[in-house]
């Protein structure tokens, strides 16, 4: 018998929720771009073809296989509750933002003249999936935005301006249609990550300017990456200050102390058990304790 409804077992794993985040400039290696700013009523995304029935002399209808696109429409949409100047410059397609004439006011204008140097890199929207801790990101490359602006205002109301960016063409790949869709996936793993410190548990003769780097055997989620995950102490419980940095693949980890660690003293690093990988499994605390030079 066939299912009567949609509701499976996996369907609390796969909701798109809340309203997400519009960037622009986003760096997919990195998770890095520049915020458009806090919206009201989220936005949208639209990736429509323009399609086109091929006529043959006999066919009455549409045929299968007979199809043709035309052409793709494809755009982002955001509700804009926090307008900046920068913001305004991009809405405004050809805007630009004067910060330094007027003491008082960042002045921004528009340009009659389109240039190459107009269109972002990327408008890219990134959500929850309810499943994942990887986010679900929509990209549409080569945006503009050809709508202009309507900033309409209300007594007893902030203004919500909405912006819409359209995806363009790239002359050097005229067969990709200028969007990505993210889609994380869902594997089902419960397996906890491991991970290896150098330096290793009970060394000795170890650098006092060392740096602990703590590599992991896959993918661990960026965000957790803080002083309080990662740590390094004295045996006595001192902290010594450290720069963490991640790389780009995310499995490694490395905390370099900004001043040198104390000579011939055991120090302890501490890699936490709030430290999860991308699917959400924490890891088991890892403890390495060494001795300085």
């Amino acid at each position: 018998m066939p299912q009567h409804s949609g509701f499976t077992p996996q369907t609390g794993d796969r909701l798109v929720l809340d309203a997400g985040a519009f960037y622009k400039n986003y760096d997919l290696n990195t998770n890095t771009g520049t915020l458009l700013g806090a919206t009201r009523g989220g936005g949208e995304f639209k990736a429509v073809p323009s399609m086109r029935a091929i006529e043959v002399d006999g066919v009455k209808g549409r045929a299968k296989g007979l199809n043709a696109i035309d052409s793709w429409d494809v755009t982002i949409m955001a509700n804009m509750l926090e307008i900046t100047p920068q913001m305004l410059a991009s809405a405004l397609a050809t805007g630009s933002v004067d910060s330094a004439t007027n003491n008082m006011y960042d002045i921004i204008t528009a340009s009659n003249t389109i240039s190459i140097a107009n269109y972002l890199d990327n408008i890219t929207w990134v959500g929850r999936l309810s499943g994942s801790n990887n986010p679900v990101i929509i990209q549409i490359f080569n945006a503009l935005n050809t709508e202009g602006v309507t900033l309409k205002t209300e007594d007893k109301g902030e203004s919500v301006l909405p912006v819409t960016f359209a995806a363009h063409y790239d002359a050097f790949d005229l067969d990709m249609v200028p969007f990505k869709i993210y889609y994380p996936k869902l594997s089902g793993d419960t397996t906890p990550p491991t991970v290896t410190v150098v330096p290793a548990d009970a060394a000795t003769a170890i650098a006092v300017s060392a740096s602990v780097v703590w590599t992991f055997n896959e993918a661990i989620n960026p965000t957790l990456v803080n002083p309080s995950n990662f740590l390094l102490i004295k045996a006595d419980g001192t902290n010594v200050p450290g720069a963490l940095t991640i790389n780009a693949a995310k499995t490694v980890v490395t905390l370099k102390p900004t001043t040198n660690m104390t000579a011939a003293s055991d120090h302890i690093a501490i890699a936490s058990s709030n430290i999860k990988d991308l699917n959400g499994n924490s890891l088991v605390q890892k403890t390495s304790k060494f001795r300085t030079a």
